[in-house]
C-alpha cells in the first residue's frame, strides 16, 4: 500500500480528539456525530475541494521544499533537516508507513501541477517570506506601521513597492497567522488587548526600529529564537555536556530567550533554569545568564539588545538604567 498512501489513510492515523479538531478546523459541523468512513471521506471531500493542499505546498520555504522534494524522489533525509519533516508530517503532505516516507497520493498530483506553474511558484516565495517576516513583530517589534512592515517585506526582492499585506495574509492558513492590521498599524495578535504592550509602547517611543538581516529572520523563522547569540551557544553547550536531551534544550533555550526578549526579571528565569536542569550556581553562575540578558534582543528596545542601546549605537536616546 506503501506507494499509495491516500489522504483517508493519513486521517486514520489521527487520534478521535485529533480528527475532530480537524474537521472543525475544516468547518464540518457536529463531527462526532458522523459514521467514521463517512467523517474520513467528507474530510477529503473538503481538503480537495478547498485547496488546502495547494495552500500548504505554497507556503513551503525553499528548506523544506528541498525536503519533500527528497521524500518525493525516494532520496535518503538528512537527520538535520528534521525540524521541516516534521513540518511536512504536520501539513499532511508526507506520512510514514511503517519506517517508510511516502508523499500523500492526492498531494503527489497536485504537486506535479503546481511545480511548473510560474505563477504558483512567485506566490510561494512571496508567502514563505511574509510569513518569515512576521518573526520581526512577534520577536522584536511588537507593533510598527504598514510602511516600516513594508522595509522589512522589500529586503527581498519577491516584493515590489505596493504590497497588499491583508490580501495576501488571508491567502495563508489560518493557524499561520500571527499578525494583524488594524488602522494602518500591524501587530502581533498576541499583544493587541494586552496590558504589555501599553508597557512596551512607553519605553518603545526612544528607540528606532532595529532592521534584521534576511538571514536573521529567516532563523528566527525556523527556530523560534536566537540560536547565534554567543551567549546561548555557550548555554547550550553546557547543558548539552550534562546529558540532557537536545530537544529539551532546544525547548529550554527558546523558553529562556523568549522570557528575557518579554523583558521578564532574569534572575527568576535563570532560577527555573537551574530547576528545569539539575546544574549548580557553579556549574551556572548568575553573570552568564545576565551576560545572555544584556545581549537579548527585547520589545522595549524595539529589537536592539541592551548593549547597543548604552553604546549609542542606534537612534537618539536617553541612558537607560540596567
Amino acid at each position: 500500500m506503501g506507494e499509495h498512501m491516500k489522504l483517508k489513510d493519513v486521517l486514520r492515523q489521527y487520534d478521535k480528539q485529533s480528527l475532530y479538531f480537524y474537521a472543525r478546523d475544516l468547518g464540518i459541523q457536529a463531527a462526532n456525530k458522523i459514521a467514521m468512513e463517512e467523517l474520513y471521506e467528507k474530510m477529503v471531500e473538503t481538503i480537495l475541494l478547498h485547496h488546502h493542499i495547494e495552500n500548504r505546498l505554497s507556503i513551503l520555504d525553499d528548506e523544506t521544499y528541498r525536503v519533500f522534494m527528497q521524500v518525493f524522489r525516494d532520496e535518503e533525509v538528512r537527520e538535520e533537516d528534521n525540524l521541516r519533516l516534521e513540518r511536512l508530517l504536520d501539513y499532511d503532505l508526507i506520512a510514514f508507513e511503517g519506517e517508510e516516507l511516502f508523499v500523500v497520493e492526492e498531494v503527489k498530483n497536485i504537486f506535479l501541477r503546481c511545480q511548473n506553474d510560474s505563477f504558483f511558484q512567485q506566490q510561494r516565495l512571496q508567502k514563505v517570506w511574509l510569513l518569515q517576516c512576521q518573526q520581526v513583530l512577534t520577536h522584536y517589534w511588537g507593533e510598527c506601521s504598514i510602511e516600516q512592515f513594508c522595509k522589512v517585506l522589500l529586503l527581498k526582492d519577491c516584493f515590489v513597492e505596493d504590497v497588499d499585506i491583508q490580501a495576501l495574509l488571508q491567502q495563508l492558513p489560518v493557524g499561520e497567522v500571527q499578525i494583524a492590521i488594524k488602522e494602518n498599524q500591524v501587530y502581533w495578535r498576541s499583544l493587541l488587548n494586552s496590558s504589555m504592550l501599553k508597557e512596551y509602547r512607553k519605553s518603545q517611543k526612544r528607540f528606532e526600529y532595529y532592521l534584521p538581516t534576511v538571514e536573521e529572520i529567516e532563523m528566527l523563522y525556523e527556530y523560534d529564537y536566537d540560536i547565534q547569540q554567543e551567549g546561548i551557544q555557550r548555554l547550550r553547550t553546557i547543558l548539552l555536556l550534562k546529558e540532557l536531551e537536545e530537544k529539551d534544550v532546544d525547548q529550554l533555550l527558546h523558553e529562556v530567550w523568549n522570557d528575557l526578549s518579554y523583558g521578564l526579571d532574569y534572575e527568576g528565569i535563570y532560577a527555573r533554569c537551574l530547576e528545569k536542569t539539575g546544574l549548580t550556581s557553579a556549574e551556572l553562575p548568575l553573570s552568564f545568564m545576565k551576560d545572555i540578558d544584556k545581549n537579548c534582543r527585547k520589545f522595549i528596545y524595539r529589537g536592539h539588545t541592551y548593549l547597543e542601546t548604552i553604546n549609542r549605537t542606534i537612534g537618539h536616546m536617553d541612558h537607560v538604567e540596567y
